[in-house]
C-alpha cells in the first residue's frame, strides 16, 4: 500500500512531554487505541539500531473533533517519521500531534510535587503532615517547621500528578467528517532495533570440507515488545542525514547444497536486497532472538599458514631480529560451485573442529564484512602451536641518501606430522627491487611481496633475500 503522510497537509505540532492530552484541544474525552486492536504488524529491521515498524489497527472515531491516544509505541520512535494512511471508510484528518514520554516512575512523581503538601502513614496508623521542598538530588521536606531529609513512614500522595505516563504515546487532535470504524495504518522509524548475522562453520579433520550455517539474532532495545509480527532484514548500509543508517547489497541463491531456511525469501529492494523471514515471530523489549538464516553443506575450505610483515628489520636503527607469529586461517570460495553463491551479510563467523574422540570444539573466530558473491572469504582462526618463523637482518647498506640495501633471512619450522606451506609476507616502504632470493616471490601490491614456502614435517625451511630500497 502506498502511504500518504498526512502531517505533512496538517499544521503538525510536535511538542514536549509537558504538553498532555488537555494540550491537544477542546472536545470529547481521549479515546485511546492500543495495539490490542493491532490487525496486522510487520518490523524491518536494519544492521545498525534501526527499525521501520508497519501496523494496522482498527479504529472506530466519532463525527467532528477529538483526542486520540494511540499506545503502544517504542520509547525510542521517532515521531517526526509517522505515516499516516486512513482506510477508505474513515474521513479522518490529525490536525496536532503530541509524543508523550513523561513516563512514571517514584523520581517523576516526587519531581511534580514540589512545593506542594505530602504525608507519611506511620506504622501506627497515624499521619505525619509535611511539605516536599526539592527533589534534584534527593527529596528534602518541610515537616513542623523544619527542614528534614528523612522522614519515617511510607509517603502518602493525593493524587496522580497529571501528563505522566506508564508507557511513550502519540496523542493526536483529530476530526472526522462522520462517525465511522475502519483500519488506520500506521508506519514509523524507531531506534533501538537492529540484527546481526552469526555463522558457524564446521571443518572436517583434515580442514577440507565443512558445513556452513548462519543465524540472524534480532536484538530489541526499542522500549517495546513486538507480537506476532512479520519480520523482514535489510544488510548493508544505506545513508541517513546526518547519521548513518543501515541498509543492503543484492543477493542471490547458490545452487542445491545451499539451502536458505525453510521459507525466507530474497528479493531486491532498489538497490538493496531484503529478507522476508518465514512466518510470524514475537521479540519482547530487552531481549534477542535468533532465527535461522541457512545451511551449506559440503563446503570446500583451505587451511592456509602466514608469517606477517617485519618492515622494523630493514631499518639499521631497529632490531636485527623477529620471531613473528604464524597465524593459522580458513579460506573457502563464495561461489555457486563450492555449495554457495551469494552475498554473506557482515557477522562473525566461528569455526568448530572436532578432535580424535570425535567432541567438537571451538578452532577459532573472525568478523567479516559483507561477501559478495564470487568474492573469497578469508577467516584469522588463531596462531599456530607447532610452526615457528624467525626473521634475522644478515646485512645492511646505505647505498645513498634515500636509498639503502638489506639482506634478510626467515627460517620457518614445522613440528607438524606433515609438511605444509607457509605464506611469508614482507612489506618494504617506497620504491623496492628484490636483487636476489632463494625463493620466487610474487608482487601482491605496491609495498608487499609475498613468498610461498614448502616446509617439510618435522623440518624447516629458509628464505634468504636481498632487497633495494628508494625511500
Amino acid at each position: 500500500m502506498t502511504f500518504r503522510n498526512l502531517m505533512a497537509g496538517a499544521a503538525l505540532l510536535l511538542c514536549a512531554a509537558s504538553a498532555g492530552p488537555a494540550a491537544a484541544g477542546s472536545g470529547p474525552a481521549a479515546r485511546a487505541l492500543d495495539s490490542d486492536a493491532r490487525t496486522d504488524l510487520s518490523v524491518t529491521i536494519y544492521n545498525r539500531d534501526l527499525a521501520l515498524v508497519r501496523e494496522v489497527r482498527t479504529l472506530e472515531v466519532p463525527r467532528g473533533e477529538f483526542t486520540l491516544e494511540y499506545r503502544g509505541v517504542p520509547e525510542k520512535i521517532e515521531p517526526r517519521s509517522l505515516l499516516v494512511e486512513p482506510g477508505p471508510r474513515l474521513p479522518l484528518t490529525i490536525l496536532e500531534q503530541n509524543y508523550e514520554f513523561d513516563l512514571m516512575s517514584r523520581d517523576k512523581i516526587l519531581e511534580k510535587y514540589v512545593g506542594k503538601p505530602v504525608a507519611w502513614l506511620q506504622e501506627d496508623g497515624s499521619r505525619v503532615e509535611g511539605v516536599l521542598l526539592g527533589s534534584a538530588h534527593g527529596p528534602v521536606f518541610e515537616v513542623g517547621g523544619e527542614v528534614v531529609f528523612e522522614v519515617p513512614g511510607r509517603i502518602a500522595l493525593p493524587a496522580l500528578p497529571q501528563n505522566l505516563r506508564a508507557r511513550p504515546t502519540l496523542v493526536w487532535r483529530a476530526e472526522s467528517k462522520r462517525a465511522a470504524k475502519d483500519d488506520i495504518e500506521v508506519s514509523y522509524l524507531t531506534r533501538g532495533l537492529s540484527w546481526s548475522t552469526d555463522y558457524v562453520l564446521d571443518v572436517d579433520a583434515p580442514c577440507r570440507e565443512a558445513d556452513l550455517q548462519a543465524w540472524v539474532s534480532l536484538d530489541n532495545r526499542s522500549g517495546a515488545s513486538f507480537a506476532d509480527a512479520q519480520v523482514l532484514l535489510v544488510a548493508g548500509e544505506i545513508h541517513q542525514a546526518p547519521p548513518e543508517m543501515p541498509v543492503l547489497r543484492r543477493m542471490e541463491a547458490g545452487k542445491v547444497a545451499f539451502a536458505m531456511a525453510d521459507g525466507v525469501r530474497q528479493e531486491g529492494l532498489f538497490d538493496y536486497h531484503l529478507y522476508t523471514m518465514p512466518g510470524r515471530t514475537t521479540f519482547r523489549d530487552n531481549s534477542t532472538k535468533q532465527l535461522s538464516l541457512f545451511k551449506a553443506a559440503g563446503v570446500k575450505v583451505e587451511r592456509r599458514y602466514r608469517v606477517a610483515p617485519t618492515p622494523g628489520l630493514l631499518n639499521a636503527h631497529g632490531s636485527a631480529s623477529d620471531k613473528p607469529d604464524v597465524t593459522t586461517l580458513v579460506a573457502f570460495a563464495n561461489e555457486k560451485d563450492n555449495a554457495l553463491g551469494m552475498p554473506l551479510p557482515a557477522g562473525v563467523v566461528r569455526v568448530y573442529g572436532s578432535s580424535e574422540s570425535g567432541q567438537r570444539q571451538l578452532l577459532g573466530e573472525d568478523r567479516i564484512g559483507h561477501i559478495p558473491r564470487d568474492e573469497e572469504v578469508e577467516l584469522t582462526v588463531g596462531k599456530s602451536f607447532d610452526i615457528k618463523a624467525e626473521c634475522t637482518r644478515v646485512d645492511y647498506r646505505r647505498i645513498g641518501d634515500r636509498v639503502f640495501e638489506t639482506a634478510l633471512r626467515v627460517v620457518v619450522r614445522n613440528h607438524k606430522d606433515d609438511p605444509v606451506t607457509v605464506d611469508v609476507r614482507e612489506s618494504f616502504p617506497g620504491e623496492w627491487e628484490i636483487l636476489s632470493s632463494t625463493h620466487s616471490h610474487r608482487k601482491l601490491d605496491a609495498a608487499t611481496a609475498r613468498f610461498d614456502l614448502e616446509v617439510p614435517a618435522d623440518g624447516e625451511t629458509a628464505l634468504e633475500f636481498r632487497v633495494r630500497v628508494e625511500s
